[in-house]
């Protein structure tokens, strides 16, 4: 049985995870946006040289990474909280 201080650092791990997410969704549409913005602009004023694809893939690697660290990597926290639950869930204690 897990007790209120593992559930609390479980719930808090949870938490964060979900927090990460929303801050790259946020991020993604605040990229978005200005990339509209920036093809906009390049279109009002003659649309010649493409200008605008050097922000948008630029920025979009920054925003690549992000997902990355949002959606795939894990902090060694979370590893240490993963391995203890699936340790509690086989039922083994603690030997010291």
């Amino acid at each position: 049985m897990a007790d209120d201080f593992e559930r609390a650092a479980f719930r808090e791990r949870e938490a964060k995870q979900i927090l990460r997410r929303r801050v790259f969704w946020l991020h993604a549409v605040i990229w978005a946006v200005t990339n509209v913005f920036l093809i906009v602009v390049w279109w009002i004023t003659g649309h010649t040289y493409p200008w605008f694809l050097f922000p948008l893939f630029g920025w979009g690697i920054g925003l690549a990474a992000h997902g990355a660290v949002a959606f795939l990597l894990a902090s060694p926290q979370d590893v240490v909280l993963k391995r203890e639950q699936k340790r509690l869930a086989r039922g083994e204690r603690i030997e010291k």
